[in-house]
């Protein structure tokens, strides 16, 4: 099982290249080092900001813990945050509908997230609708990949992240016409959340796994 740290936050305005420099030569090699491996970055293509989202992955919440309240950990940050604002991170668990070993490094690739709240009252049916009708309806669409359904731990913009992804841009216009991605939407957000906002991310174009991240 992995538990997510995520990263959000906007470039200061004229500091893009000395962002860059920082974030390749000090930030990314430095958390690697301390075990920290970055599983993706991302640009906010469609959809609410901050714009840059960086991912991290581990096994446990007490190894995450360790991490973030580490004195090198905090003195990176506080450099980064003078090259950026609106920084904002946030700590996500499993849902456990997605059936998934590991989150590993992704690149080259386009998310579609879903971001929402669960009304009050309605978690068990919310649960039975994801399980029965709305993962069905998602994995038998072939071009995109259901990768995970994320519980926010603390942090965030919502209670629940469904995140998919897709090799290829042109697919997430299809889904958006595939009249089941449609109709188990619109019961989603009728009957059983609320706060429903989505983006589109673009992964960046400058990955190299294991350590060189450019966001």
């Amino acid at each position: 099982m992995s538990i997510l740290f995520i990263q959000n936050w906007d470039i200061i305005h004229g500091k893009g290249d000395e962002y860059a420099r920082f974030v390749t030569d000090t930030y990314i090699p430095e958390t690697s080092a301390m075990g920290f491996i970055p599983v993706g970055g991302y640009y906010v293509e469609v959809g609410f900001g901050p714009k840059v989202l960086g991912v991290y992955a581990c096994n446990a919440l007490e190894e995450l813990t360790a991490f973030v309240t580490s004195k090198r950990f905090k003195d990176l940050t506080v450099e980064l945050k003078s090259f950026v604002y609106n920084y904002k991170s946030s700590v996500y668990e499993p849902t456990g509908a997605v059936k998934r070993e590991k989150y590993t490094i992704q690149k080259g690739v386009w998310k579609f997230n879903q971001y929402y709240d669960i009304m009050p009252g309605m978690k068990k049916a919310y649960a039975d609708f994801v399980i029965n009708e709305h993962l069905p309806a998602m994995q038998k669409i072939d071009y995109v990949e259901v990768t995970g359904g994320w519980n926010t731990v603390f942090g965030g913009f919502s209670e629940i992240i469904a995140e998919f992804t897709f090799k290829d841009p042109v697919d997430i216009g299809r889904l958006f016409n595939n009249e089941d991605f449609r109709r188990i939407t619109l019961t989603l957000k009728n009957e059983y959340v609320r706060n429903y906002a989505s983006r589109v991310l673009r992964s960046t174009e400058r990955f190299d796994e294991p350590k060189w991240l450019r966001l």
